[in-house]
């Protein structure tokens, strides 16, 4: 059981780190500076950029989904077990 607990805990901590990564101000600042640059967006670049960058926050918004119902099913479990 302690090894399970410690696996849940190491799968928490590995997600916690991604998420930081992905909230690396710096990042998108260095996207943002990007499309700014002379010669840059295209009409095409503009529409595979965009379309990009719709994916992505469509996938945050399911992430943040499927955190809501794994804390929800925590809760219940916990309340049941």
């Amino acid at each position: 059981m302690e090894r399970d607990i410690e696996e849940l805990d190491g799968k928490v901590h590995d997600i916690v780190r991604i998420i930081e990564v992905i909230r690396d101000e710096d990042i998108w600042q260095t996207l943002r500076e990007s499309w700014r640059r002379p010669g840059w967006t295209t009409p095409a670049e503009s529409i595979l950029v965009a379309g990009h960058l719709d994916s992505l926050k469509d996938q945050l918004r399911q992430i943040r989904q499927q955190q809501e119902k794994l804390l929800e099913g925590c809760r219940v479990v916990g309340e049941k077990g």
